[in-house]
């Protein structure tokens, strides 16, 4: 009788769990109803009596997973969240659980968590959701704009194939002045990517010949010129060709063969597109030009259709290079410079604030900004940074001498301390203009406040009659010269005496600079072939013939940028070469 009792008590216990989970079971359906037909704000409504854990409940887990989808998109990502964590905390061994990580992940990708959204996708193993996952870590990943942020998780994530293509495709997007070589390299060899899909050009074979042929596309203005001696209205052009000229006579005598095409482009447009199309100028080997701005992206396009080498002989802008990589500056970028006086002053001076000052062009603020860029990442306080116009230089004066009107003027001694910079305050000013107002109003305050402030600016001061040579020297000035040319050399010497035996005249500035990029690319030709990047990427210093040398490693601007500076024995020149290391030698 008593085992007939127990087992009627047994009978009626599964009838209650039956019926319990039944209505569950019903429960759970209805709820998943309103979530198939995206009725997401009642399915949350209907899941919820179904979250919490019992043991008669089989839909708890699903409850929870289904309430933070729908609760995601009803469009409460935090509530979603925090769902799917207590969903990982209690349910850590259900076999969904790679989804509820999936979904983590996607949220903390929209709030831009991107070292919490890395981590929680690493701890899935389904193979199917790991390609969904790829896709989503390619599609935040892309969107991200800051290269130096993709830089800062690229280091912290290493191993992450599609963070590394982002950080690659970023990279690559940035004129090639701006680009990590390096970086990308190294993200290519590690994941095995194609180059070309980043802008890479590999060349791996050099190209020799026994003559390379040249063309020079200058605005001649030939049909314009008179026949007499007096000075041309394009001078300059004429007196870079010559020297481009004489520095093919004289590598002829070293066993180099160059040919040299001289095409008129007259600053035109159409005149310059008919010269691209002649079939001859697709043989050449190397372009020297073209001037105008306005037909740099023709000549650019041109170049890396038929894979020919450009060169620019005097402009600094890297619109000029932009992202072909046939295309160099003989001069350092703007960019270039910029970083590199940076470089010296975050080696080489105090830790104490500094100014910029800079003129109205392009150039002088994109190196201004290159400049305060480099050294406010290494902590360097730059406590102004101005643009000066040309016909308001007095605001130098203003700035860095405070005048007894403006302080008798101050509503009290707090107010006047904010107009006064203390003596020995700053490191130093940074000067990006090569304005003669400009530089003579930064002198002459410095030389009034009588403090140790080091002031940097360009050589082109040194054209300017405004100032001394000894006012340079008395103030410790130090000026940046790009492609500075070493007049007191047995080569140089050569060369001038050479122009004069030819002309009857004393060469120029442009004739020097004709000279020795002719020089330098010619015997890049001679040495290394049609493509003599594959040797410059290997070289950390090219000889200049004129110049202290020029660098090109990994990069398609001049890397070496002279500093002067003034001495009672005369001009010493320090430039880098490589990292902490300077030559030095004195004019």
């Amino acid at each position: 009788m008593k085992f007939i009792k127990n087992t009627l008590f047994v009978w009626l216990l599964c009838l209650s769990i039956l019926g319990i989970s039944q209505d569950f079971q019903q429960d759970y359906l209805f709820a998943k109803n309103f979530f198939n037909e995206g009725k997401y704000k009642l399915a949350q409504e209907a899941f919820k009596p179904l979250i919490p854990k019992n043991e008669n409940n089989p839909f708890s887990a699903y409850a929870s997973f289904y309430y933070a989808v729908s609760a995601y998109r009803e469009g409460f990502p935090a509530l979603a969240k925090d769902m799917f964590l207590q969903v990982k905390q209690v349910y850590s061994k259900w076999s969904r659980i790679d989804e509820v990580n999936y979904w983590l992940g996607q949220i903390y990708f929209e709030k831009k968590a991107y070292d919490l959204a890395v981590d929680v996708l690493r701890d899935i193993k389904s193979k199917t959701i790991k390609a969904d996952v790829s896709a989503l870590k390619k599609h935040y990943f892309s969107q991200i704009s800051d290269n130096d942020l993709l830089i800062e998780l690229y280091q912290t994530y290493p191993a992450e194939r599609e963070l590394a293509g982002a950080l690659a495709t970023s990279i690559s997007k940035q004129p090639l002045v701006n680009q990590d070589h390096d970086l990308m390299k190294e993200i290519i060899d590690r994941f095995q990517l194609t180059p070309e899909d980043f802008n890479v050009i590999t060349i791996e074979k050099p190209v020799f010949k026994k003559e390379y042929k040249i063309a020079m596309l200058y605005p001649f203005m030939v049909k314009d010129l008179e026949p007499d001696e007096r000075k041309k209205f394009n001078q300059f052009v004429l007196d870079i060709y010559q020297g481009v000229e004489l520095a093919v006579d004289s590598l002829r005598g070293k066993g180099v063969s160059l040919k040299l095409y001289t095409y008129d482009t007259r600053r035109d447009e159409k005149v310059t597109q008919m010269i691209l199309e002649k079939d001859e100028l697709k043989g050449m080997d190397l372009i020297i030009g073209p001037f105008s701005s306005r037909l740099t992206a023709m000549v650019n396009q041109f170049s890396f259709t038929h894979r020919i080498n450009v060169i620019n002989p005097l402009r600094t802008d890297s619109d000029v290079i932009g992202n072909n990589p046939y295309a160099f500056l003989y001069n350092p970028s703007n960019e270039t410079i910029g970083r590199r006086m940076g470089d010296y002053v975050i080696k080489n001076m105090d830790r104490k604030p500094g100014i910029i000052f800079y003129g109205e062009s392009k150039s002088d603020s994109i190196l201004a900004h290159a400049y305060k860029e480099r050294v406010e990442k290494d902590s360097f306080n730059i406590i102004i940074t101005k643009r000066i116009k040309k016909d308001a230089t007095r605001e130098i004066l203003d700035i860095l001498l405070v005048s007894d009107k403006k302080l008798s003027a101050a509503s009290s001694e707090e107010a006047k301390e904010r107009y006064r910079i203390p003596p020995d305050s700053i490191s130093h000013i940074f000067v990006a203009s090569t304005n003669d107002l400009i530089s003579s109003k930064v002198i002459s305050a410095v030389e009034t406040r009588g403090d140790s402030v080091k002031v940097m600016g360009p050589a082109d001061w040194l054209e300017l009659s405004l100032i001394d040579y000894d006012a340079y020297r008395r103030l410790n000035v130090m000026l940046y010269a790009p492609v500075y040319k070493v007049k007191d050399s047995e080569m140089y010497d050569a060369f001038r005496q050479a122009y004069v035996r030819k002309h009857k005249v004393a060469p120029n500035k442009y004739v020097e600079i004709g000279y020795d990029l002719m020089m330098l690319v010619g015997n890049a030709l001679d040495k290394y072939g049609k493509y003599f990047q594959i040797g410059w990427n290997k070289e950390e210093l090219l000889e200049g013939s004129l110049t202290v040398g020029h660098r090109f490693k990994n990069s398609n601007d001049n890397h070496i940028v002279p500093l002067l500076t003034f001495e009672d024995e005369g001009v010493k020149i320090s430039y880098e070469i490589e990292d902490d290391k300077y030559a030095f030698q004195k004019q």
